[in-house]
């Protein structure tokens, strides 16, 4: 089994991918998601096993590709630990320059090579409620995370999340039922 990484080993992994970046005379932008952002952004004292990423140009640019696999086989990280397959699951109606948020630049001395965004509140909430799973409507992370997030907005009626849903996501957004049951629930709690 593959190695976690806290806040402080992904940092530090930015900063070697920044100064790769940096050698390589580029520079490299990307958004990550999911539960990495949550960790980037916040204080959580929680590993992840990997690093979803929105799609980089294919193929990978060979300094990318080494520096990845090296850092995976000295920390002992899965090799799929910077991933952007998850990719396929975001909004095309997401727009970068709108949706996204700067949040640091790396290495964190030096010339950045490595510029690192996360999904707005809005696109995390609309991304958050998609994902909602049809069996168990979410698992209790999901659940947490949604209810952090509409309470960030400022989100009190169920109607004003689906919106935001339906901004990203017309389809689901269209077909809502079981993200309504859970705003219900968890409106009706607050």
């Amino acid at each position: 089994m593959a190695a976690g990484f806290d806040r402080d080993e992904l940092l530090d992994a930015f900063d070697e991918i920044g100064r790769a970046a940096t050698a390589a005379k580029t520079r490299l932008d990307i958004a990550i998601h999911a539960g990495s952002a949550h960790m980037h952004v916040s204080s959580f004292c929680f590993a992840i096993e990997n690093l979803d990423i929105a799609e980089i140009k294919t193929p990978w640019p060979e300094w990318l590709s080494r520096i990845a696999n090296e850092l995976a086989v000295r920390k002992g990280w899965s090799d799929t630990w910077f991933s952007d397959a998850v990719t396929s699951h975001f909004a095309q109606l997401a727009r970068p320059e709108r949706d996204r948020v700067a949040v640091g630049t790396f290495p964190r001395r030096g010339e950045p090579g490595l510029v690192i965004s996360v999904p707005s509140t809005r696109y995390m909430l609309a991304l958050k409620l998609k994902a909602l799973r049809i069996s168990d409507a979410g698992d209790a992370t999901d659940i947490c995370d949604i209810a952090n997030l509409i309470s960030e907005l400022g989100i009190s009626e169920i109607e004003l999340a689906i919106e935001i849903l339906t901004e990203f996501f017309p389809k689901t957004g269209r077909d809502a039922d079981k993200q309504r049951f859970v705003l219900k629930r968890m409106l009706s709690k607050e």
